[in-house]
Parts: C-alpha cells; structure tokens; sequence
C-alpha cells in the first residue's frame, strides 16, 4: 500500500497543512482570530492523537508515518 493513501499519513500530512492557517489566523487583526486559531489548534492536537490510534488499531504503521509524524510535532 502506498504510505501516503494511508489515514494516519493523511492526518499527519493535514496537521502539517494546518500550521500555515493557524500561524495566520493567530496573526490576523480581528476579534475572533485567536479563537479561530486556537480551534485549528485543538483540531491538529486531535489529529496527532487520532493518527497514532489509528495507526495501532488498524496496523497500519509504517516506517514513513514513523519518520512523518515527529516532524509534524515540530
């Protein structure tokens, strides 16, 4: 199987697509940014969670995803 059709690699690769966004949302001047922000937040904390979980629930752990996600924590 191709590691990046994988759902743990997906999520892990989404988290990295929400840095961006989360940087410019923190950084955007009005008055729900810094919710918005912490919101993109909560939704990468949970994606790191859930592709771990689902990595072991569904064997499907691969040495990219090993590699992949300590880099997305960064």
């Amino acid at each position: 199987m191709n590691p990046l059709r994988s759902l743990p690699n997906v999520l892990t690769l989404m988290r990295i697509a929400l840095i961006p966004i989360f940087i410019v949302l923190f950084y955007l001047p009005f008055k729900g940014a810094h919710l918005a922000a912490a919101t993109v937040f909560a939704l990468a904390s949970f994606t790191d969670w859930l592709d771990g979980y689902l990595a072991r629930k569904m064997q499907l752990t691969s040495t990219f995803g090993a590699f992949l996600d300590p880099v997305a924590d960064k």
